[in-house]
């Protein structure tokens, strides 16, 4: 993979925050450990799944470009794995596209994925929220 494909992919980056779920945000889906995670970020794709280990969501993103295989061959992706604590939320990202946020959930046993096309901050009263039910 060029380095120029990894810059691009930089702006997918990976943002982990406490913060109350993400559902105050946009469509949501929700994921139990294993089921395939597909989404799209602009000319971006993210494909993965997530397993519990250890009382934690350990997941595993594939980012590549998103091809048409009628057309091209697909390229290399970048691999990215981290692990969430319940209640904790990552923002994965391209600058062409929606945000993915995605919220590992209680005893990780699930994991929440919202798509977020408006792209703005956490508000306070949601930071707020999520602080005082996590006490």
């Amino acid at each position: 993979m060029s380095i120029s494909t990894l810059r691009h992919i930089a702006g997918v980056g990976a943002l982990l925050l406490s913060v109350q779920t993400a559902s105050a945000f946009g469509p949501t889906e929700v994921y139990r450990a294993t089921e395939a995670i597909d989404y799209e970020l602009g000319s971006t794709r993210a494909i993965g799944y997530f397993q519990t280990v250890a009382g934690q969501c350990q997941l595993t993103l594939m980012i590549a470009e998103a091809v048409d295989l009628d057309w091209a061959a697909p390229g290399s992706a970048a691999r990215l794995r981290f692990a969430m604590q319940p209640g904790q939320v990552a923002a994965v990202a391209s600058e062409e596209g929606p945000e993915m946020l995605l919220v590992c959930g209680a005893k990780a046993a699930t994991l929440q994925v919202t798509r977020d096309d408006a792209r703005r901050p956490v508000p306070d009263e949601v930071r707020n929220q999520y602080q005082h039910e996590n006490r």
